[in-house]
């Protein structure tokens, strides 16, 4: 499928390209004539540069591990210890291991980190046989922690949205191995109030795997509260661009959509949450257009030992919304928990 620009391809994309060059502080990508090249005839190098970029600044390095045959991808930065447990972050539905590269950034250099790329994911292997399902997806988590060596003590799971439940449910059967979990408005539970996203689910309508740039505008808007009332800037260039790195994919996000929305999975991790024994601290943006806010109140009072930080003025991506925020109560939390105080 191609994708067409709405105001076509031209040199208009400069002011775009020298913000991309600046952002990458004292690197030099290409020349910028090179960039204005790139951008007319293979747009998401544009999103793929981007993302190299935001891990370097991280201090993460790329690695890869291959299980089972299939090669995952991660960031890595630091080495495991015997005092601080390892903070292991998934990121959400058709998103990659960058999505955590700037919260990491702003964490204490001495923590031992990874970033996954989920299966299908990323630069982590497609496998056409691959469970789809949550409860799938954990336990490949599981055979990459095994892979990795992490699963020798309790680690720091973290998630966000799909990769919320997913850490839940890892959680949930894999208890042994989890110090803390960090739950991001995660995906599995039922909120009594539908989101904008579900509300269009439930007239047909899949709001997560766009193909115009319309659609991607949309998309946008229900995941950014900043971008949808104005006050964050996304450039039509920039989103073409992300449009083009997303579109040979949707044929497996639309799978992957499916299977995730199979009605008796929407509480998957609902149905789990007893089962969850480590000490967990649910995180959600107020104006979450994807899946509502009022699930939080759902696994605050049925996962036991569970707190809850509600964040203001910031929706779905509220790692990247209110990243100095969510930084602060994400360590408050962890530092509380192996100090021995309950938040």
């Amino acid at each position: 499928m191609s994708v067409q620009s709405g105001d076509g391809a031209d040199m208009s994309a400069l002011p775009f390209l020298r913000l991309l060059v600046a952002g990458a502080s004292t690197v030099t990508l290409v020349p910028l004539v090179s960039l204005v090249c790139i951008y007319n005839t293979k747009p998401d190098f544009i999103i793929k540069a981007i993302r190299k970029v935001v891990i370097w600044r991280a201090g993460l390095t790329v690695k890869f591990v291959t299980v089972d045959g299939c090669r995952f991808a991660y960031a890595e930065r630091g080495r495991p210890t015997e005092t601080q447990p390892s903070i292991i972050f998934l990121h959400g539905f058709s998103t990659s291991k960058d999505t955590w590269a700037n919260f990491i950034k702003a964490l204490p250099r001495d923590l031992h980190i990874i970033t996954l790329d989920l299966p299908g994911h990323g630069e982590s292997d497609r496998n056409p046989n691959q469970d789809l399902s949550m409860e799938g997806q954990a336990n490949t988590l599981r055979r990459f922690v095994c892979a990795v060596g992490l699963d020798r003590k309790p680690l720091h799971l973290v998630g966000t949205s799909m990769g919320g439940g997913i850490a839940g449910l890892y959680a949930a059967t894999y208890r042994k191995n989890i110090a803390l979990l960090t739950l991001f408005c995660p995906l599995g539970v039922v909120p009594p109030v539908h989101s904008r996203m579900m509300k269009a689910y439930l007239e047909g309508r899949n709001m997560l795997v766009p193909t115009t740039l319309d659609d991607f505008r949309e998309m946008a808007q229900i995941n950014s509260y900043r971008y949808k009332i104005g006050k964050l800037n996304l450039p039509d260039k920039l989103l073409y661009c992300a449009l083009a790195d997303r579109t040979p994919h949707n044929d497996f996000f639309q799978k992957l959509s499916d299977e995730l929305g199979r009605k008796e999975k929407w509480d998957v991790l609902q149905r789990s949450m007893g089962n969850i024994c480590a000490p967990t601290h649910v995180i959600w943006g107020r104006e979450d257009d994807v899946l509502d806010v009022s699930g939080a109140d759902i696994l605050r009072e049925g996962v036991p030992n569970c707190c809850l930080d509600i964040l203001d003025d910031c929706g779905h991506v509220l790692v990247n919304e209110r990243t100095r925020q969510a930084v602060k109560v994400f360590i408050d939390f962890r530092e509380q928990v192996l100090n021995g105080h309950k938040k």
